[in-house]
């Protein structure tokens, strides 16, 4: 009987290890893909507004005016919606990110 409890355990044991491995390699790459698209995105948006608060006065009061500022933070909102809800399927969980364009 033990040796049939063994036996058991160790199918048990040899199932589902490479299914956690998978798990947590899909759960990994999904994160470290959202993480280095928010970095490079938070680097844009910073590197965007140092040029403009690098303009004289006179263009930066025209930009006020047209809200260039609240254009550029819709922008890179949606980028980064776009990047979070483009890595969930239909029921919501997180799957992979997935880049390629609509044709």
């Amino acid at each position: 009987m033990p040796a049939v409890i063994g036996l058991f355990l160790r199918m048990v044991g040899l199932s589902i290890v490479p299914l956690g491995w998978k798990l947590l390699r899909g759960l990994g790459f999904a994160a470290i893909s959202y993480v280095g698209i928010e970095a490079g995105l938070s680097q844009a948006k910073d590197y965007a507004f140092s040029q403009i608060g690098s303009m004289p006065a006179q263009y930066l009061s025209v930009l006020g005016m047209l809200k260039i500022d609240v254009c550029l933070n819709i922008l890179f909102s949606a980028y980064v919606a776009r990047a979070i809800l483009g890595g969930m399927n239909g029921q919501g969980s997180k799957t992979s990110m997935k880049w390629m364009p609509k044709e």
